[in-house]
């Protein structure tokens, strides 16, 4: 029998998967419940009887934009503050003017949905003509690209978005709650590491990366890209989506144990 070495990082680990799958389930649901308010808008536009125009999908970029400000962009934030929060007990300002940097960035990523579904239903209509369907069958399946039950399409981008939204927010708040407690104890070199989900979908890029430390404030070198926290949205798609790997800030050389740092 192997003896597999001792992970000296799992009790970390686990008590960051555990509040990482509670964030991502609150996102995936938020998500996906937009994303049906606004396919119900959306189809009935761009399906009319047998006649199919994408162009409408841009009609209706608004009220997407507002879904995902009013509806998802605050339960982010939320997943933001309390992880924040496991590092400094009175966590990040309101008004924090990183927080709203890094909340503006996150948003801008979501709100490109309606650019993807405007893709995807050019290709539908590119099929159907490529292999001589009639226009109702044409008309058919595109409604279902704009059905979010229609297929497992739609279920599966929520999962997406939920693990990486949720897991650059949770790195995100640890992040700059510990730049803030940093300046507040005086501290001139503070610094972080970088821990990877261990089992066997982790990228190996990523498995590379763990347990490696930089100072707070340099980039970690995950293969050719450089990300201040794992999900880091200025980092390209390939090392950011659905990334789960978590950032420990690191204090007199000793990660913060989330156990003994509670929500207030």
């Amino acid at each position: 029998m192997t003896t597999l070495p001792p992970d000296d990082g799992l009790p970390q680990r686990l008590r960051a998967e555990a509040f990482i799958r509670e964030g991502e389930q609150r996102v995936a649901r938020t998500w996906f419940r937009s994303l049906t308010r606004w396919m119900d808008r959306v189809r009935p536009a761009v399906v009319q009887g047998d006649t199919v125009d994408p162009a409408r999908v841009s009609d209706h970029q608004g009220f997407w934009t507002e879904q995902v400000d009013v509806e998802v962009m605050p339960v982010v934030d939320g997943i933001l503050q309390r992880a924040a929060r496991r590092v400094r007990r009175q966590g990040v300002p309101q008004d924090d003017s990183w927080v709203s940097t890094y909340l503006d960035a996150a948003g801008n990523r979501l709100v490109r949905l309606p650019d993807e579904v405007y893709g995807l239903i050019v290709a539908e209509l590119e099929r159907g003509i490529r292999e001589q369907e009639s226009i109702p069958d044409i008309a058919k399946r595109v409604s279902t690209v704009l059905t979010a039950t229609g297929s497992e399409r739609w279920p599966n981008r929520a999962v997406t978005v939920a693990r990486t939204e949720t897991l650059a927010a949770v790195n995100a708040g640890v992040y700059r709650s510990a730049q803030l407690e940093a300046e507040q104890r005086g501290d001139p070199a503070p610094f972080k590491q970088w821990i990877a989900t261990a089992d066997p979908r982790t990228r190996d890029t990523h498995r590379e990366a763990d347990k490696q430390r930089t100072l707070l404030s340099a980039p970690f070198r995950v293969g050719g890209a450089q990300l201040l926290f794992p999900g880091d949205p200025t980092g390209p798609a390939n090392e950011v989506i659905n990334c789960r790997c978590s950032l420990f800030p690191v204090v007199l050389g000793e990660e913060i144990d989330w156990t003994e740092r509670q929500d207030p």
